[in-house]
């Protein structure tokens, strides 16, 4: 068997591992040790398979996610950008839903804020006009990351090979045009169960659109550019939150509105 075959089938098993870890709802120990991760270009190897198994099922794109999206953080890790995902049409939710909790592996919840595409982006280079003309509109959003390694216990390449923690996605019902943002100073409060969880976060529009800048163009170079209906979730506003069942949960951006969900 050649080293190539020998590399496939080890990534294959890995994204089988995490695939029957979701599908079962229970997870499994780190895929970045049990199937030998050797670099970033494997995790990605892994989420990538990982994605066309889901398409093959029946799934549907939805959209993308930016990760670590923090200079500081990525800094300390040695990282040189931030990291992308997919989204999924099946993990998007309305806002108010009500949250099966046996969906759900061992949730968290990040606060963002998403961009809704309302044109076709073409492939290769990207110019910042063409994504802005491009955007319909902006919404807040929560993103109920869901990972599928033990306790949480990931490195950064068990992130990425697990399409950075995807579970499901939460937005706001009332897109606000980015015209209407000019110059807004956007402060946000998460509150879990009607009290502050995350409170007056500040918000930089000009960051956001740096980092969908930075996603969209990296997609369209590797030939899978974003279309007229998707979603761009841009990385989270503050730490990641825990969440228990039952918990009910509201992120407020004064300009945009709110989003919320609760989990039964």
């Amino acid at each position: 068997m050649s080293e190539h075959a020998t590399t496939d089938a080890r990534l294959q098993a890995a994204a089988a591992s995490l695939a029957a870890a979701r599908q079962q709802r229970q997870p499994r120990a780190r895929v970045s040790e049990g199937f030998a991760l050797a670099s970033l270009g494997e995790a990605y190897q892994v989420q990538a398979i990982g994605m066309q198994q889901a398409l093959t099922q029946g799934r549907q794109l939805s959209g993308a996610k930016a990760g670590l999206t923090s200079a500081a953080l990525r800094a300390a890790l040695k990282v040189e950008e931030p990291l992308y995902g997919w989204l999924f049409a099946d993990s998007a939710c309305h806002s108010g839903e009500v949250i099966a909790w046996e969906r759900l592996l061992q949730p968290k919840v990040e606060i963002e804020l998403a961009l809704l595409l309302g044109a076709d982006l073409p492939t290769g280079e990207i110019s910042q006009e063409q994504l802005l003309s491009s955007i319909a509109g902006v919404v807040p959003a929560l993103e109920i990351n869901d990972s599928a390694i033990v306790g949480w216990q990931l490195t950064l390449l068990d992130a990425v090979a697990d399409n950075l923690s995807a579970g499901l996605y939460v937005l706001g019902s009332q897109p606000t045009p980015l015209a209407q943002l000019n110059g807004q100073r956007l402060l946000g409060t998460l509150l879990c169960n009607g009290q502050p969880l995350r409170a007056n976060v500040a918000i930089s529009l000009d960051e956001v659109l740096a980092t969908a800048f930075w996603l969209v163009r990296k997609l369209a170079a590797r030939g899978q550019p974003l279309r007229a209906g998707d979603v761009l979730l841009t990385g989270t506003q503050a730490s990641i939150a825990e969440v228990a069942r039952g918990d009910q949960l509201c992120f407020q951006v004064a300009g945009l509105g709110e989003v919320g969900c609760s989990f039964s």
